[in-house]
């Protein structure tokens, strides 16, 4: 008797499985069957490729099953097929996209039969701080503070000693040169993008954010480095977190999860179960003591950090002109390897006082914009006069500069060629040169004598509700380019606001008070993840969140909009919200659920 199968067609706009009859000559074939197997079926007399989800399946009474037609290769393991389902879930998105994550992008015939042996690295003792990492108990994930320059090979060793690892970097180069260097220590390692089969036994998997879904067998340990980085975010919908992924496959696993990066994000402290953000413990909801947020000695941390230099601007004499103060000054006469960022190549929305140089902000912080005489919030649209709140005077400057404008400027000043870094151009490093551009220069030019932000308010007052912690990820970024305090490099950070806790954490390599403000705020304000938001949008939107609408869901939901042909649906609890979108069928046409987004 022939076996029958259920099988998730690979087609989004279905997303249904069906159930197929399997050939004997099939199941016995040189690619064994089993859930995760890529096979491929006719479906209403067209050839789709679809993954087995279900084996020995019982469809109803009276239903005429067709074969089968074909196997075409090895797909994501059964716990990885879970897995996208808990996913799709998740982030509101479809089984079918997250099963084409999960998958080879190519044919996969085999895998390796065993795994491999686990072999032992010598190259670096566990710290003693680090070793309470892997002490049994508490949540699954833990949260680490680790230096943008310190060595993350400890850590990593450390894990190896415990068995299978999953390593996730933001970057292929930074995930291609960890990968080097655990081969060259004798770790079996598979780089995934590169090595989808050998994944499945390696002892130590690494890469990007893709890597999340490695066909790897039950893990030992978990570490996501820079877990903080939008990298790790799908941008599109659905807007799917390879670190959450990440922290739900280790507690499937039963595995350590280390949500490493030199300032713990909220979102890593909720996943460890830490809910003030703050020193070295804290209290839990039940007010008994909550996971540590694990650090290195302040000796060792601080080292890891470069000199952050912040130039309050307001205490510039107005002739040094729009973009550069006296510091700024002083550093491109001295010379030297100098890569200067500015996110900005038109105008900017930001004002500043003509008397004292105080930026003009909302009390939440956010950058108000001058509409003649009077201050517009751009996320509130409240109005109030153009008065100072500092010194009371009427007149304010706009900032006007771009990259461009900057440039031709600064090649005067500092007497020496200036290079542009836009678009994909290739940057080819000197020792001696002069570097501008968005912060897409931070990513091309491999290392500085010094890094300048030429106008870091525009991060700070970005109205996202990310906007701190993205801004803190610039110095990350910045601190990694010039190296540590005692290579003699150092960051120069123009601003009107040299009191915010992000340049405070900065400059004492100590983001300890910036995330406790932090978590805080996004509490007080109801933001992720705090409280879970999803964000709709499209053609069919309206009919969508009319669904949502309904008196079951209306006391439970949050639902604000229209902004710009967008929805915002919010609620305080993750899962209330998940199941109400999950509930609801989708109506024809174009729609966007985005649950989570970085750039709201």
């Amino acid at each position: 008797m022939q076996r029958v199968v259920r099988v998730l067609v690979d087609e989004p706009a279905i997303d249904r499985e069906f159930f197929y009859l399997l050939p004997e000559p099939l199941a016995a074939g040189r690619v064994p069957v089993s859930v995760g197997t890529l096979v491929r079926v006719v479906l209403n007399r067209r050839r789709l490729r679809g993954w087995v989800t279900e084996l020995d399946s019982h469809p109803p009474d009276g239903l005429e099953l067709t074969e089968v037609s074909g196997v075409v290769g090895v797909g994501p393991p059964p716990h990885v097929v879970e897995l996208a389902e808990w996913a799709a879930w998740r982030w509101a998105g479809t089984r079918v996209h997250f099963l084409r994550t999960a998958s080879a992008d190519r044919v996969v015939a085999g895998l390796p039969l065993a795994p491999a042996q686990v072999t032992k690295s010598d190259e670096a003792q566990t710290p003693a701080w680090l070793a309470v990492a892997f002490e049994p108990g508490g949540d699954a994930a833990r949260a680490v503070r680790l230096g943008p320059c310190a060595d993350e090979w400890p850590l990593v060793s450390a894990a190896l000693e415990r068995g299978r690892v999953l390593v996730l970097v933001p970057t292929v180069s930074w995930a291609a040169r960890l990968a080097g260097r655990l081969r060259h220590a004798g770790v079996a390692t598979a780089l995934f993008g590169r090595d989808w089969a050998g994944a499945a036994a390696a002892q130590a998997v690494v890469g990007a954010m893709t890597a999340a879904w490695a066909p790897c067998a039950r893990l030992d340990s978990v570490i996501v480095f820079d877990e903080h980085d939008q990298g790790y975010q799908s941008e599109a919908a659905p807007t799917w977190n390879a670190r959450d992924v990440a922290v739900e496959r280790a507690q499937r696993d039963g595995a350590r999860c280390l949500l490493v990066g030199p300032m713990p994000s909220p979102d890593a402290l909720r996943a460890a179960g830490v809910c003030d953000g703050g020193d070295d413990e804290g209290d839990n909801e039940n007010g008994t003591a909550a996971a540590v947020v694990l650090r290195a000695p302040v000796p060792d941390e601080r080292e890891a950090w470069p000199m952050v230099q912040v130039a309050d601007r307001r205490q510039d004499d107005p002739a040094m002109g729009e973009w550069c103060g006296t510091a700024f000054a002083e550093l491109l006469r001295a010379g030297g390897n100098v890569v200067c960022v500015l996110n900005r190549k038109g105008r900017a929305r930001l004002a500043y006082c003509a008397s004292c140089g105080a930026l003009a902000c909302s009390p939440a912080g956010r950058a108000l914009a001058l509409d003649g005489q009077r201050f517009v919030d751009p996320e509130s649209g409240d109005v109030r006069p153009a008065v100072c709140e500092e010194c009371g005077a009427t007149r304010f400057r706009r900032v006007r500069v771009g990259v461009k404008g900057v440039a031709d400027e600064m090649e005067r000043l500092a007497r020496r060629a200036v290079t542009q870094v836009v678009g994909e151009s290739p940057v080819a490093p000197a020792a001696e040169a002069l570097y501008i551009g968005t912060e897409a220069v931070l990513h091309r030019v491999p290392a500085a004598d010094a890094v300048v932000f030429v106008d870091f308010d525009q991060e700070l007052t970005a109205p996202r509700y990310r906007a701190a912690e993205e801004a803190f990820a610039l110095l990350v970024r910045a601190a990694r380019l010039v190296g540590p305090h005692s290579g003699g490099g150092r960051i120069l950070v123009q601003t009107r606001m040299p009191d915010h806790p992000v340049l405070v954490a900065a400059e004492s390599a100590d983001p300890a008070d910036f995330v406790n403000a932090e978590v805080l705020r996004r509490s007080q304000m109801r933001q992720p993840p705090s409280a879970a938001w999803a964000l709709v949008s499209g053609a069919a939107a309206q009919t969508y969140v009319e669904r949502l609408s309904n008196p079951a869901d209306a006391a439970a939901l949050d639902i604000a909009g229209p902004a710009n042909g967008v929805w915002r649906v919010r609620c305080d609890d993750s899962g209330t919200l998940l199941d109400a979108l999950a509930a609801k069928p989708r109506p024809p046409g174009r729609l966007r659920v985005a649950v989570d987004p970085l750039r709201a």
